[in-house]
């Protein structure tokens, strides 16, 4: 009797284990597979680093006037001008982040042609000669966004022109006689207003087109020997408040990113 008893309670017991095995089983299959692992957080670039930059352009000048220094006494101005130039440059940089960069910019640009014609009583003058030199700049950026690849931005930048005028030469119409002025290189305090849009070939290499207006301000010849009337002495030829209204583009490359952003993970549910 207690064999029958014994083999019934083992009975009971593996029909009860069985069952609560396919039990767990179905509830296997109605949740589903684990859900895989958790990636890593995006990272997002910061848009900083050092970079190295070139730049090509024309620089179309405008000025106030040129005249002599000091006035000579009846002359009257007909007509001025200073001649588009060329320039190249180079600089080194650095951006903080997405919109705040700043930059040290070094240009050539190379001679341009002026000229100023004068009349007096009897008579007139062509004064005319060439303009080259350099230009040092220190400049920051304000980057306004980017969309489809292309950054809007605009700055601002102060630093010196040094400036060369040579080949000075000042031709009386009346009697043909010609003047000859030396050489001259003055530096002046500069500055520079910036804008421009940036385009992204890839992560590190940038193009630039721009436009910069530069203020260079007043520039002057050396001595001009003036052989005859209504000259009363040595003079200087001047050119005033000189300015130029450039066209640039550029390239720029990234050398490294700035630390990188850690993006929040996504989102995950628990029922």
């Amino acid at each position: 009797m207690l064999s029958l008893k014994s083999l019934r309670s083992a009975a009971v017991a593996a029909l009860l284990a069985s069952a609560s095995a396919g039990m767990a089983e179905a509830a296997d299959i109605l949740r589903g597979p684990a859900p895989p692992p958790l990636a890593p957080p995006p990272v997002l670039d910061a848009g900083g680093g050092f970079y190295l930059r070139g730049d090509v352009g024309i620089g179309i000048h405008d000025h106030k006037t040129i005249d002599t220094l000091p006035p000579l006494a009846g002359l009257r101005t007909i007509d001025s001008n200073v001649n588009t130039t060329g320039f190249v440059g180079i600089g080194a940089g650095y951006a903080f982040n997405s919109w705040l960069r700043t930059d040290v910019t070094g240009e050539y640009r190379f001679s341009a042609r002026h000229r100023h014609v004068d009349t007096y009583t009897g008579g007139g003058n062509l004064i005319k000669g060439r303009l080259d030199g350099f230009v040092g700049l220190v400049n920051a950026y304000v980057d306004l966004g980017t969309w489809h690849r292309v950054t809007p931005f605009i700055g601002a930048g102060i630093g010196a022109a040094s400036l060369t005028m040579s080949s000075t030469r000042d031709i009386n119409v009346a009697n043909g006689t010609v003047a000859a002025g030396t050489n001259k290189t003055e530096t002046h305090f500069a500055w520079a207003l910036h804008a421009g849009l940036g385009f992204d070939i890839t992560s590190n290499w940038k193009a630039e087109l721009a436009y910069r207006y530069l203020h260079i301000g007043d520039v002057k010849s050396g001595t001009v020997q003036c052989p005859g009337a209504p000259c009363s002495g040595p003079y200087h030829v001047r050119i005033k408040s000189l300015d130029s209204h450039d066209v640039k583009l550029g390239l720029r490359y990234m050398f490294a990113d700035a630390a990188p952003i850690f993006a929040p993970g996504p989102l995950v549910r628990k029922y």
